[in-house]
């Protein structure tokens, strides 16, 4: 606990002692040389006594009362505050969702959305990010723990995908070579998106103490000839501490459905089939339960101003005044 502005009592303590000192040097002028001969005799009576001694107290308690009063205002002037260091813990995880938007997949992509926006107002310190992907990718916005932005952006291609109309919110730019669904081309764009994960770069790469991960939703239905394979991105993520995790929107459970496992199986990540009703809400949170660990963020200051004490001090104090005061007529 200390003063903001612990300099102010100290100038009201001078200013008043100026005040106290110049009001007794002006009441010693008006007083001198004007003593009434015999007025001794007046201050011996019993009802003098008793009006002096009433009037002495009233002086006292109006005195007290006004000392309170300005001790109290000068406090709440001075902001009486209370300072303590905080260290945030946050949840040190990105995840990017690697959304599929062939046209067999905008209704399992919508789920997943809106599995993300539920549990949105929850997120504290994960990082997201989204990318769209046919033929090519289109990253719709980086890793950012912004979430009003997050959700905007989230409703945006969820209500396009439900409504049926306006698909080129999200597959404007997913055309822009020939085939459809190059998942290798589509996660090998996920996996750059998260710092130190350029192909281009000479350095090793990062281990910023984050964990990443990738929601890959895909059916796995590639048609054309992708520039980086499945099992190629695969280990591209793993080599970037990447964790995939493979949903299968393939309800035939065929080559191309057993090609995704089998890629996953081999690189270690979680693999989930989207046969059931629910399965996406399960697996959703699945994926989002693990990797919570924490991290504790940059110690932060907090300085918290209550100035209600003194303030209903000040309420209560100032009327008590003004009732002593017209008593004694000030």
């Amino acid at each position: 606990m200390e003063l903001a502005f612990w300099w102010l009592p100290i100038a009201v303590i001078v200013v008043l002692i100026a005040v106290i000192a110049a009001g007794w040097w002006l009441g010693r002028r008006r007083t001198a040389g004007r003593a009434i001969a015999n007025s001794w005799r007046v201050t011996e009576l019993p009802g003098y006594r008793t009006a002096l001694a009433r009037s002495g107290l009233f002086i006292g308690v109006t005195a007290v009362v006004l000392a309170l009063v300005l001790a109290t205002g000068t406090v709440a002037a001075a902001r009486w505050v209370y300072t303590r260091v905080e260290t945030p813990e946050k949840y040190n995880r990105d995840i990017v969702l690697c959304l599929d938007v062939s046209g067999s997949m905008t209704e399992y992509d919508a789920d997943v959305i809106d599995r993300y926006l539920e549990m949105l107002p929850g997120f504290e310190g994960e990082r997201m990010s989204l990318v769209l992907w046919n033929s090519s990718a289109v990253p719709v916005f980086p890793l950012t723990d912004d979430y009003a932005f997050v959700e905007d952006q989230l409703k945006t291609v969820r209500d396009a995908m439900k409504s049926g109309t306006g698909s080129a919110v999200y597959t404007s730019g997913t055309l822009t070579r020939p085939g459809a669904s190059l998942v290798g081309d589509g996660l090998a764009s996920c996996v750059m998106q998260f710092p130190g994960a350029e192909p281009s770069s000479t350095e090793p790469p990062v281990d910023d103490g984050r964990s990443r991960s990738i929601i890959l939703a895909t059916d796995n239905v590639v048609n054309g000839a992708p520039t980086v394979s499945l099992e190629q991105a695969a280990a591209y993520a793993r080599d970037n501490f990447i964790t995939v995790f493979g949903l299968d929107a393939n309800e035939y459970r065929d080559a191309f459905a057993a090609e995704y496992e089998g890629v996953m199986t081999e690189y270690e990540f979680p693999y989930f089939p989207l046969t059931a009703e629910d399965s996406v809400d399960e697996i959703v949170d699945t994926i989002t339960s693990e990797q919570t660990s924490k991290i504790q963020g940059a110690p932060q200051l907090y300085v918290i101003d209550r100035p209600e004490f003194w303030l209903w001090g000040l309420l209560i104090g100032i009327p008590v005044f003004l009732v002593c005061a017209r008593r004694l007529r000030i």
